[in-house]
């Protein structure tokens, strides 16, 4: 069994963790919470923490020419460290109770995004969109909530997370024009939600559980290979950095009772030998 403990206990919880991405040249892994508005960045090696609180719900962060590009609640930003000006890059026009979700780079570096309804009870009126210049692009709509995205290690292959359906979608996927067909079943995952993915060094598709208290291991062919159990309800995104897995968490959804039951939701954890 994999050994997981909190990255930091002196990190503050979030009340829903999302976005996990690792920056590789500044060693450095970046989060957000996205109900409460703030970007995250903490190096593992210094033990160095940094929050940026920005205008809107943010659900995806990553850096690019010193600047960090938003996934916020109406579209794509820019922020500005120094100044903490957020510059629109590309925006929806998105009807009531719904904003950005998950977004995800591509192994070209293309941003993928999908978006959320949070309507209490939400009907397929989001949908998964791509960033092509000053344009989100609606790739295919009829979700209610268009989540996790990861590709295989040739690039040929599309994973997307169907979080209401309770469904992993995979399609063939063309790298070099982000071009993403032939959509069918990867694995159905009975009564439990899948949200962030992420692929392991041997192609494995690593998936959070939302709501489980789990990770879940498949096989390139769909095969369940192992349940990494948390000691959290709501994992909500995963990323690998060399043999660490680093993993967002969410109190959001518990009451009182669950949260004194689970005091660690919020956290960030690590599985520190994920990779042997």
């Amino acid at each position: 069994m994999m050994d997981v403990r909190i990255l930091d206990a002196r990190l503050p919880a979030c009340q829903l963790g999302e976005g996990a991405y690792w920056d590789a040249p500044t060693a450095s892994l970046y989060w957000v919470d996205i109900i409460g508005r703030s970007v995250h960045r903490y190096s593992p090696d210094k033990r160095a923490h940094q929050t940026w609180v920005v205008s809107r719900e943010v659900s995806f962060a990553y850096p690019k020419d010193k600047r960090l590009v938003l996934c916020m609640a109406d579209g794509v930003y820019h922020l500005d460290l120094e100044s903490g000006e957020e510059t629109p890059i590309a925006l929806l026009d998105l009807p009531k109770d719904h904003r950005l979700n998950d977004g995800k780079l591509d192994p070209q570096g293309r941003l993928w995004v999908g978006t959320i309804n949070t309507a209490d009870d939400p009907s397929p009126t989001a949908a998964l969109y791509l960033l092509r210049g000053d344009h989100l692009e609606e790739v295919e709509g009829g979700y209610a909530n268009a989540n996790g995205k990861a590709w295989s290690l040739d690039g040929r292959v599309m994973y997307h997370a169907d979080t209401a359906r309770n469904t992993i979608w995979q399609y063939d996927y063309d790298s070099e024009t982000g071009v993403a067909l032939n959509k069918r079943v990867f694995v159905k995952t009975g009564e439990n939600s899948p949200d962030g993915l992420c692929l392991d060094n041997d192609g494995n598709v690593i998936a959070a559980m939302y709501g489980s208290s789990s990770l879940n291991v498949f096989s390139p062919r769909g095969d369940l290979l192992e349940r990494l159990d948390l000691p959290v309800p709501n994992p909500t995104s995963c990323v690998l950095a060399g043999n660490a897995l680093f993993i967002t968490t969410a109190f959001d959804g518990l009451d009182n009772e669950q949260r004194q039951r689970f005091p660690l939701s919020g956290q960030v954890f690590v599985i520190d030998s994920y990779c042997k």
